[in-house]
């Protein structure tokens, strides 16, 4: 009985409900859907697509839309869920990629590749010095040494952190073969200056480049990369005329480095594009006011900074307009390859043993080659043996040596132009006139190197020369001192396109003579 009466009672109850839902139009309530208010809008049922649906009990027929019309919403980034991290849009960058990964990758690159890495960060720093890898580095490299140097593949350990000993125990190692390699490219010697013949063979084979820093006030470095180089016979000479420095004014100090490469490929060409060592070939204070102006022209005004280098400088407004280098060839290879970023490399002394059988010795058997030209010519050169002085021909303090005897005429030889400087730069040029580049090399009697001058020098006109008889010109005077010594060439004018060298006397200081020989004159 109470079972019928709840069954009624149900029936009765969903039949109400099921008639109410009809009379309002609206389709039978489902589970979940949300509960209808009277300001809600107003929805079309399925069976009443395209027509136009009907407003509810208190609703406008402005704001009837249609449901099957979506609305955009005006901030799309609402859209997304709040609950994602940020990290799931982040791009992937190098630094958060793991360092078992960067090790991977660095163990597949060069020793020149690695240094350059370095550069990158702090961490990549680190991580490319890893013994692991430069000790698989340092393997290679020393695989295939001839017998005899299998030996000397660890030399006295270097000093430093234990964390990058085979990184330096590497790069020593090519250094090592750098220079070895020097000593072979030198070995053969000029009959003709007796130096080594092929010091520009080996500038070129071992990729050496010069780079000029200026320094301002400020301790701001601006670098230069050298424009040209010309190679002659005893001396070189570096140019920068590409150049676009800060005012002259602010400028304290000027320096040339030379660059040569580690590296080498399997070939043997240089990697130019590694890590370079920096040797200091020249540093000096900058301030041409302190310089006088040793030749000019229309356009600029030259100075001797230092020993072998030239600045010039507009006469308009006084900035500079190029730099030249002038560096004898004795030692140059080793002077670029050796040094260090702070200081210059000086070559061993190569002094003679001290004879005490010999009563003239260190006054005879000198060699001298002498030449004068522009920066990129040679306009006259002469070598000179077997040059001597007697003891009774020591006076003033010097050892007088004579080349080129004014009396005798066969001594006498011409130069191939007149002497002068022509200069350029990007825009310009121009010639300077009674101007030019001094070369000495002054040998003893061992055909070692004594005394070197590589240095611009001028022309003057020589109001105490003797009558001559023998020719017509002007005579003309070069003259040039230092420490060790002084050069007096004498020349006469030969019509307008050449000159007559008539003289040269070499004076050396005793006090070189004496510390070079071990003696006491």
């Amino acid at each position: 009985m109470a079972s019928s009466r709840h069954n009624d009672q149900l029936k009765s109850y969903l039949k109400s409900h099921k008639s109410g839902a009809k009379s309002n139009g609206d389709s039978p309530v489902r589970y979940g859907s949300p509960k209808r208010t009277s300001n809600s809008p107003a929805r079309m049922s399925p069976s009443s697509k395209g027509q136009r649906p009907v407003a509810s009990p208190g609703q406008s027929a402005k704001d009837i839309k249609p449901r099957n019309v979506p609305v955009k919403s005006s901030n799309a980034k609402s859209l997304q869920p709040k609950n994602i991290s940020r990290g799931y849009y982040r791009k992937p960058t190098m630094e958060s990629m793991p360092e078992e990964l960067l090790m991977k990758i660095f163990q597949h690159m060069s020793a020149s590749e690695l240094l350059t890495a370095a550069c990158v960060c702090r961490q990549w720093l680190k991580l490319t010095a890893d013994n692991l890898i430069w000790e698989k580095l340092f393997i290679q490299l020393t695989s295939k040494v001839k017998p005899d140097e299998q030996g000397q593949r660890l030399g006295t350990p270097l000093k430093g952190p234990p964390e990058t000993k085979w990184k330096r125990e590497c790069i020593h190692w090519c250094r090592k073969r750098r220079n070895h390699k020097i000593t072979a490219l030198l070995k053969k010697i000029s009959p003709y200056t007796f130096m080594p013949a092929n010091t520009e063979k080996a500038l070129q084979k071992l990729c050496i480049t010069w780079q000029l820093v200026l320094t301002d006030s400020n301790k701001t470095e601006h670098i230069f990369q050298h424009s040209d180089v010309f190679c002659f016979p005893t001396t070189t000479t570096i140019r920068w005329y590409s150049l676009e420095p800060p005012p002259i004014k602010s400028l304290k100090r000027l320096a040339i480095f030379a660059l040569s490469p580690i590296f080498f490929r399997k070939d043997g060409s240089a990697d130019t594009a590694n890590a370079c060592q920096r040797s200091l070939l020249l540093q000096t204070q900058l301030n041409p006011s302190q310089h006088a102006i040793v030749e000019c022209d229309d356009l600029v005004n030259l100075h001797v900074i230092n020993q072998g280098l030239l600045l010039a400088t507009w006469k308009d407004g006084g900035e500079i307009a190029f730099i030249s280098l002038c560096v004898h060839n004795h030692m140059l290879v080793q002077r670029c390859c050796l040094g260090t970023s702070s200081k210059e490399y000086i070559p061993p002394s190569l002094k003679p043993k001290f004879d005490d059988v010999d009563t003239q010795y260190g006054l005879h058997h000198f060699s001298c080659v002498i030449e004068l030209r522009n920066q990129r010519t040679v306009l006259w050169s002469q070598p000179f043996t077997n040059l001597h002085c007697e003891k009774e021909d020591i006076g003033d303090g010097f050892v007088h040596l004579i080349p080129v005897r004014p009396d005798v005429v066969t001594d006498h030889t011409f130069t191939n132009k007149k002497l002068t400087l022509p200069w350029k730069t990007d825009v310009f040029k121009g010639i300077v006139q009674n101007l030019c580049i001094l070369d000495m090399t002054l040998l003893d009697e061992f055909k070692s190197p004594m005394w070197t001058v590589s240095n611009p020098v001028k022309v003057l006109s020589d109001e105490d020369a003797p009558l001559s008889y023998n020719y017509d010109g002007e005579p003309y005077v070069i003259k040039y001192e230092d420490d060790k010594g002084k050069v007096t060439i004498q020349l006469v004018t030969d019509g307008d396109t050449r000159y007559v060298v008539t003289g040269i006397m070499v004076d050396v200081s005793l006090t070189t003579i004496n510390s070079w020989f071990s003696t006491s004159y």
